[in-house]
């Protein structure tokens, strides 16, 4: 492979993207094997996060009850609330993530969100404020996950993929960095489908065997190709054993996440996304419904991602943060198999071997109608980026938080990571 300055390693991002269909860039070299992983998983479209982890017991109990008789996950009979002998429990469906917080390797947030002061209703906006980071403004040139990348000494320009996005673009997050593999599917990985396919290859590197600009960036995209194709990415094999859900897209981005995080390419951000939480409508009652089978789809896949790197002793270097633009309201908005509203205040999940999971964070204000947001929404009292800064200082390992979240301040710690990670000197 040629070894490519950085101006042209991002040319070549552009190129393959004519050829292929998918954007991708790299440089060449290598980079330690060692290196903070984290891995962002945005629930697209509100996520239900009072029933993804309902209340068990209590006052909280007794108001959920009031305001949700048909679509609340009941305490008994089918699809009851998986009691985890705490004032909150898991979805029936959620046994995946019940499992990792069993195991201490999953934390649970309650009560997050945007700030409220820049609490919207909107989806776009919602999504937009939180992937770019500064909530009190749309207007944001770059992500947050680009100002931490372009901030982070971690990143040192030799690696092969730093940035995996697992779905057919980049999210906004990654608003302005270009240095990123995005690719949501293998099979369609190549210039020329069909038994042409290497012919093809071949033939387009003949025509740029040059020294120009557009020859080596031609080069670098048909090196990056060249890598891809040699990985033999269909054939894959995950560690200890673990089996992906079947037919399931999002399934299938995460496994791709895993095995090419276990290929050892230098990935130090990747990303992907499920939709369809968008339930005003036909839930489903009781615990079951759309909402059980959306749900087992988001805590089966990511429990198969989190057991394969874990098996195969990546478990330390892996973060996962889940997360999504808002909650719902806390009432439901109608009788049989009815659902929920926009609402504001809701769950995320931080799993990762240097979490200190099995435990309940955040601050769940409640469901009275005096603690509700508005007297509709729970209360979103965790500043989102109080969760995300938590991770990047103390997990991966960069304290240019001015520069990765401008106008947050006064950061108190979420306490959610080992101790014996935070690093010293400026956290390098």
């Amino acid at each position: 492979m040629k070894n490519m300055k950085r101006r042209t390693f991002l040319q070549s991002t552009a190129l393959l993207g004519a050829l292929s269909g998918v954007k991708v860039a790299r440089a060449g070299g290598s980079s330690p094997s060692n290196q903070p992983i984290i891995i962002d998983l945005f629930m697209r479209g509100g996520m239900d996060g009072l029933n993804v982890v309902p209340p068990y017991s209590g006052s909280n109990r007794t108001n959920y009850e009031i305001l949700r008789p048909n679509i609340q996950v009941p305490r008994s009979g089918n699809n009851a609330v998986i009691d985890i002998g705490e004032a909150f429990g898991f979805h029936p469906a959620a046994s995946g993530l019940r499992d990792m917080y069993l195991s201490g390797d999953l934390a649970v947030i309650h009560g997050t969100g945007l700030p409220q002061n820049n609490v919207t209703r909107s989806h776009f906006d919602a999504m937009k404020l939180i992937e770019l980071g500064t909530p009190e403004s749309l207007l944001t040139i770059d992500g947050w996950l680009t100002r931490h990348l372009n901030s982070t000494s971690k990143i040192t320009g030799a690696e092969v993929i730093p940035v995996l996005v697992s779905s057919g673009s980049n999210p906004i997050s990654l608003q302005s960095y270009f240095n990123a593999l995005t690719v949501d599917q293998v099979g369609g990985y190549n210039p020329n489908s069909g038994r042409f396919e290497a012919k093809h290859a071949e033939a387009i590197g003949n025509m740029y065997g040059g020294n120009s600009a557009l020859d080596l960036s031609v080069a670098g995209a048909m090196d990056t190709l060249s890598i891809i194709s040699a990985l033999d990415l269909d054939d894959y094999v995950p560690a200890g054993g673990v089996s992906y859900p079947a037919n399931s897209t999002f399934s299938r981005q995460l496994s791709l996440i895993a095995q090419l995080i276990r290929e050892d390419l230098d990935i130090n951000v990747a990303t992907a996304d499920l939709g369809g939480w968008d339930t005003h409508n036909g839930q489903g009652d009781g615990g079951g419904g759309y909402f059980y089978n959306k749900v087992a789809d988001m805590s089966n896949s990511i429990n198969a991602m989190w057991s394969d790197l874990k098996a195969a002793g990546l478990g330390d270097q892996v973060t996962i943060v889940v997360h999504s633009e808002f909650g719902r309201r806390a009432r439901q908005n109608g009788d049989n198999n009815s659902g929920t509203d926009h609402g504001s205040g809701n769950v995320m999940f931080v799993i990762g071997g240097k979490i200190r999971g099995g435990e309940m964070y955040g601050n769940f204000n409640g469901l009275a109608n005096d603690e509700l947001f508005g007297g509709e929404d729970i209360s979103p009292e965790v500043d989102f980026r109080q969760v995300f800064v938590t991770i990047v200082q103390e997990v991966l390992g960069n304290s240019d938080i001015d520069q990765v979240f401008p106008g947050y301040e006064n950061h108190v710690s979420m306490d959610f990571v080992s101790p014996d990670l935070i690093f010293k000197s400026k956290f390098e």
